[in-house]
């Protein structure tokens, strides 16, 4: 059965893939890729053909009904995958994108820029932890919309800001340490809560 982790890995992955336009992911078992996920027109051929592509509606799909059975206590098991061996996840931008370290992703939009990342954290709790990163951010960032969206088939919380400023400017310097601190203290968050669980299933036994 995929583990907790690996699973919580994909239900981001699948989220960030089926929210941010043209993002892609890419499933692999060891250096092999099982699976291609991305956005294609109907009659655009994969690039490779032993690469099964699905789309992120279809990824995301697989990933609720996986998600659900663990949650229901059934083993989880995702498309045509291995559930005995964790797949490695890599997440790809399209041109003009980037990809910075801890999942923050940039892609183009129009007329603007669209950074965001997910977390597995319920989006009540990352409200309130991330409100004063947020309230002392703003201070010195200019955005078009800042907010925290929730997954509600995954369980994972997106949060997403929206700017004109130009990549390598000092406003998307500003941008990115308001975004950063919020990822840093929503994963401190995440981790004390996954070493809280795991006494206590310890306990248990």
């Amino acid at each position: 059965m995929i583990s907790a982790g690996a699973l919580a890995a994909l239900r981001v992955a699948a989220t960030l893939t089926h929210s941010l336009p043209r993002l892609r992911t890419r499933i692999r078992v060891g250096s092999t890729v099982v699976l291609d996920v991305r956005a294609t027109a109907p009659d655009q051929p994969p690039p490779h053909p032993s690469e099964p592509v699905v789309s992120p509606c279809a990824f995301r799909r697989a990933v609720v009904d996986a998600h659900q059975a663990r949650r229901q206590g059934r083993p989880a098991s995702l498309l045509d995958l291995d559930p005995d061996v964790d797949p490695g996840i890599d997440i790809g931008t399209p041109p003009g994108g980037t990809a910075r370290p801890g999942g923050l992703y940039r892609v183009p939009l129009e007329d603007r820029w669209l950074w965001a990342f997910a977390t597995t954290l319920d989006p009540d709790t990352a409200f309130d932890l991330g409100r004063p990163v947020v309230a002392e951010g703003l201070r010195s960032v200019d955005v078009a919309a800042l907010g925290v969206r929730p997954d509600r088939g995954t369980g994972v919380s997106l949060a997403y800001a929206e700017t004109v400023s130009s990549p390598g400017s000092p406003d998307e310097a500003a941008l990115l340490d308001l975004l950063e601190g919020l990822m840093a203290r929503w994963a401190a968050h995440e981790l004390v809560a996954s070493l809280g669980h795991g006494s206590h299933d310890r306990n248990r036994m």
